[in-house]
């Protein structure tokens, strides 16, 4: 008999919120800090009457949270409502202080009914340990509820409802083009959104709006540095180097982002002469971005398998010693860049 899969337990968390049937233990985590917000202020909007709010929303940080005041927190009645919520930020379930040996357990076994107690991760990363006492007891008690970043077809959706209800359009292409710009981060385009749809004076937003006023992340500007290179155009290069560490990016940094695009050019080259898969290319490059495999492919198109086998070894090298060489780090990254430009002028 084929092992039923359990659902999901962001899914869950929506579907409880529906209902309005909230349980008693979740715990909010990923990457997606947009989401876990979002999803944070649907649960006080459910469960908090604002004018109680001093007595049934308790706000924890996990650092110096001591045994005591998690438990009172817990323990004591909601007034003038049926449900009281504690949230708790960024507390080590696994790896708790010593103080809270045993009596967390104990705590999060037995908890009361008109408790809902949310473990929230906002900078301390959560991964569930399947091995432990505590995760057996979560797993039994808990709503885990991971916010990942939106695939892209779901992220376009979202798009194109946040641009309407600015009272203007944007078709799909545009839409991809915008997160290849922009990221994926929900709460960066929630910015760049408003940004374009304030620059566009037609109905609808077009690219220009998007390159006139919106932030490029790191990997979109990557783009610019290789095809200059590639164009030949090493002044060029070397600008866009000069701005990015304006921008306060170390070297280090820039230069980790320029390897990895390297090697995803690489992955597409090999992936064209293997006439393989659109799905096994995105799984390659690791992104699911339409617009970005789109522009890596052509990209890839455009130089040969020798250059970039050797552009590959080039950025090893320099990604080294740029970690552990105390020589001036911009000076390796710009020799690293003229040696990649130099070797592409003389292959064929």
């Amino acid at each position: 008999m084929a092992v039923k899969k359990k659902p999901e337990g962001a899914n869950i968390l929506k579907k409880d919120l529906q209902s309005g049937n909230l349980q008693q233990l979740y715990i909010i985590y990923g990457d997606e800090d947009y989401l876990k917000s979002y999803y944070l202020h649907e649960i006080e909007t459910a469960l908090v009457d604002e004018a109680f709010a001093e007595f049934n929303l308790i706000q924890l940080e996990g650092k110096g949270l001591l045994p005591e005041n998690l438990t009172e927190a817990v323990e004591s009645c909601p007034a003038f409502a049926e449900r009281k919520l504690v949230v708790v930020t960024d507390f080590d379930l696994y790896k708790p202080p010593a103080a809270f040996q045993g009596m967390l357990a104990e705590l999060l076994s037995d908890l009361p009914e008109y408790i809902c107690l949310v473990f929230y991760y906002d900078i301390l990363p959560f991964k569930p340990d399947k091995r432990t006492k505590m995760h057996t007891l979560l797993d039994k008690t808990a709503c885990f509820a991971e916010f990942s970043h939106l695939g892209e077809r779901d992220l376009v959706a979202w798009i194109r409802r946040r641009v309407r209800a600015l009272g203007k359009d944007i078709d799909q292409d545009t839409c991809a083009y915008l997160i290849f710009l922009c990221g994926t981060s929900m709460t960066n385009l929630v910015t760049e959104i408003e940004k374009a749809a304030a620059h566009c004076t037609l109905d609808e937003i077009k690219r220009y709006n998007i390159d006139t006023v919106c932030t490029r992340v790191l990997d979109a500007v990557i783009f610019d540095l290789t095809d200059a290179i590639t164009a030949r155009w090493f002044d060029k290069a070397i600008a866009i180097t000069g701005d990015l560490l304006a921008q306060k990016n170390t070297e280090v940094m820039i230069f980790s982002a320029i390897l990895r695009h390297i090697q995803r050019l690489y992955a597409a080259k090999l992936s064209q002469q293997s006439h393989g898969s659109s799905k096994e290319l995105y799984a390659m490059i690791g992104s699911s971005s339409s617009f970005y495999a789109r522009k890596l492919t052509e990209a890839a198109q455009g130089v040969s398998l020798d250059w970039l086998r050797e552009a590959v070894r080039i950025c090893a090298a320099t990604d080294s010693a740029l970690k552990s060489s105390p020589a001036d780090k911009k000076k390796l990254l710009e020799l690293a860049l003229l040696e990649i430009a130099s070797n592409f002028e003389g292959i064929t």
